[in-house]
């Protein structure tokens, strides 16, 4: 299972011992609302709800922690005469990547 719901031993008892899909299914849910970590609605099958103490506190935003990536825009430059050569440059804008290919055909032009 996944680090948000980890497996225990009557779970994996249970998965163990089931012969289809739809049994393991029911299995589990029955396991886990028997040990109080989901809570199951009578009327629709698949309504099934994790308790409160279960979910996990929320984490702060990481927005903050990553670094701002000033290379947004990319182009890929096929220059003449060099065959299937293929050169792919970035910038923060359209006007960046403009300069960067003139400068690369002049290398190319020469």
């Amino acid at each position: 299972m996944s680090e948000f719901l980890k497996s225990n031993k009557a779970l994996d008892e249970v998965i163990r011992n089931s012969t289809s899909v739809a049994e393991m299914r029911e299995a589990m849910l029955t396991t886990l609302a028997a040990q109080g970590v989901v809570v199951r609605d009578r009327q629709d099958a698949y309504d099934v709800r994790l308790t409160s103490s279960q979910q996990p506190a929320p984490s702060p935003p990481a927005a903050s922690a990553e670094p701002v990536d000033h290379n947004r825009v990319s182009r890929f430059i096929y220059p003449v005469n060099h065959g299937n050569d293929r050169y792919e440059i970035f910038g923060a804008d359209e006007a960046e990547l403009a300069e960067k290919e003139r400068q690369i055909r002049a290398l190319f032009a020469r």
